[in-house]
């Protein structure tokens, strides 16, 4: 006596959606900020609703990458101890991106 076994075509369709995706994520990609750090993120990762809100209260203006490669590494670092769960700017953008891909990987975005 045997067990059938079914639904095997539908994880391998999956898999190959999945792995289609994980493609389209190889290589280098230009990500908007919004996309980056979704309200979602900022409500429960920091004191703020949007990236702008959390610019806007650190003293600095940031309407460009330039702009943001301009702000000094402290103060900005200990601003975003103080009021994100991160320990840098540097964890704090690297866990937005890492959210991203997992989004952009499970459909979600």
């Amino acid at each position: 006596m045997g067990i059938k076994i079914t639904g095997l075509d539908d994880i391998q369709r999956r898999l190959s959606e999945l792995q289609r995706r994980a493609e389209l994520l190889d290589g280098e990609h230009k990500v908007q900020w919004n996309d980056l750090f979704t309200s979602e993120f900022m409500l429960l990762n920091t004191d703020f609703e949007s990236i702008e809100a959390l610019f806007e209260a650190s003293g600095y203006t940031v309407k460009s990458q330039a702009d943001l490669d301009a702000i000094p590494a402290e103060p900005f670092g200990g601003f975003i101890r103080c009021r994100t769960r991160f320990e840098s700017w540097e964890d704090m953008k690297a866990e937005a991106a890492q959210e991203y891909m997992t989004r952009r990987l499970f459909g979600k975005a």
